[in-house]
């Protein structure tokens, strides 16, 4: 847990690395009190093999009441209190009662290795190497507090081999691999350590990173909603002044108002949906329906955009697409979004929208394509061009209009739907985009 603004006035002394208070460690302490109170049960049972039952009992008494009350209590009654009044002084306290806690937890593995049995001596070690990372992982994040119990730790443990067979290349054998696992402990904790530290600044760049996205959607949103009330007052008196004045060069001014006007309000809308579906706030609205009903709205509705750049349209269904549950609304306006691009980068040429069901095992899917005899698509743009503001060059001398939204809708909508778009093209040679959804059968 990184160390806030709120603990500025804690003193920190030169030479301790803190990143928890002392409440903070006496909780995790606490925390681990009983898995640490278990594992000493089974290792003084194990123990019987080697040392007499009433020492084993004596050493688990004193454990399992240092554990549950005179840890406690000292700590309550020095270490909290210290805190209160400096940070450093509580540190202090905390380490002194730690002292004892590490002897009393080292002796009896030390007394179990001298008993000289093999047997006695591999459960010493992993007594050792178990009670070595407890320590780094609990107490790494203050040097003074680490260093009261792994100093009786390391004291202890590395006696133990010269209490048993005195100097020797036995002995010698056993502290330097007694040593490795302590400096293995070690290595361990610290980079337990740092690996926490960069999962927290990477949770806390991350919140950042949301609630500064939240907060864009929000104002992107609110800005929408504000600019269209204008933006309808604007095509209502253009379309007025179209009818008033008939023909002539005011009527033309008021047609290209009411154009411009549109082609924003429809660039608006892109960034209000865009916006809703990074918030959540669309839900699709799943109605009964024919699939042939969608191909004939959308045959009617794209007409004039193929029209308007002399190119011819093409409609046809492949096979029966059947009766489903679909967002018709929304799946319209992919489609719509679609067939526009695709007119805005043709020229005298065709425009083809296809459509089809397939059967992937228990699902359904509705598949549509519109294709077009364009200036094609470049694979480089392909990887692109369903990102939001980002467009693709269509044509070799410039960029094409548009904000570079629509496909970024297109492609959220469609996955909202349980599908996908995507992009088959050639510089030269015209595009297909394939738009798929799932589509539950109507009940």
């Amino acid at each position: 847990m990184a160390v806030s603004d709120s603990f500025a006035p804690f003193e920190r002394p030169r030479g301790w690395v803190t990143t928890q208070t002392v409440d903070e460690v006496i909780a995790n302490v606490r925390h681990g009190a009983l898995p640490r109170t278990c594992y000493t049960i089974v290792m003084a049972l194990i123990s019987l093999a080697m040392l007499p039952i009433w020492l084993a009992a004596l050493w688990l008494a004193f454990i399992v009441a240092w554990e549950i009350a005179l840890r406690p209590h000292l700590e309550n009654r020095l270490a909290l209190p210290a805190a209160r009044r400096s940070q450093a002084e509580g540190f202090g306290w905390l380490a002194a009662i730690n002292v004892i806690g590490a002897t009393a937890y080292t002796i009896y593995p030390v007394m179990i290795w001298r008993s000289g049995e093999a047997m006695g001596m591999v459960l010493a070690t992993a007594w050792i190497c178990g009670s070595a990372n407890h320590l780094f992982v609990y107490f790494s994040a203050n040097r003074a507090l680490l260093l009261s119990c792994v100093i009786p730790l390391a004291a202890l443990s590395l006696s133990a081999p010269l209490m048993t067979t005195g100097l020797s290349l036995e002995s010698a054998i056993s502290i330097s691999s007694l040593g490795a696992l302590m400096l293995a402990a070690g290595m361990f904790g610290f980079d337990r350590r740092a690996l926490l530290t960069k999962l927290a600044r990477d949770a806390e760049a991350r919140a950042s990173a949301e609630q500064a996205n939240a907060a864009k959607s929000q104002f992107l949103s609110t800005m929408s909603h504000e600019l269209r009330s204008p933006l309808n007052a604007v095509i209502g008196y253009a379309e007025l002044i179209e009818e008033e004045a008939e023909a002539g060069p005011i009527a033309e001014d008021a047609t290209k108002i009411r154009t411009s006007a549109r082609q924003l309000l429809g660039v608006i809308d892109l960034i209000l949906d865009l916006s809703k579906l990074e918030t959540g706030a669309i839900v699709l609205r799943r109605e009964r329906g024919l699939g042939s009903a969608i191909l004939q709205q959308l045959s009617e509705a794209a007409l004039p955009l193929a029209a308007a750049g002399n190119n011819r349209l093409t409609v046809s269904e492949a096979g029966a697409l059947g009766e489903a549950e679909i967002d018709h609304m929304r799946l319209h306006q992919c489609l719509m979004q679609l067939v526009s691009n695709a007119a805005k980068f043709t020229r005298d040429g065709e425009i083809r929208i296809s459509a089809r069901r397939e059967q992937l095992g228990t699902i359904d899917r509705l598949i549509f394509s519109v294709s077009d005899t364009g200036a094609g698509i470049s694979a480089e743009d392909q990887a692109r061009i369903f990102e939001p503001f980002v467009q693709g060059e269509r044509a070799p001398t410039r960029r094409a209009d548009g904000a570079g939204l629509g496909l970024a809708l297109v492609r959220r909508l469609a996955r909202l739907m349980g599908g996908d778009v995507s992009c088959e093209s050639s510089p030269g040679q015209g595009s297909t985009f394939n738009l798929w959804i799932d589509a539950a059968p109507a009940r």
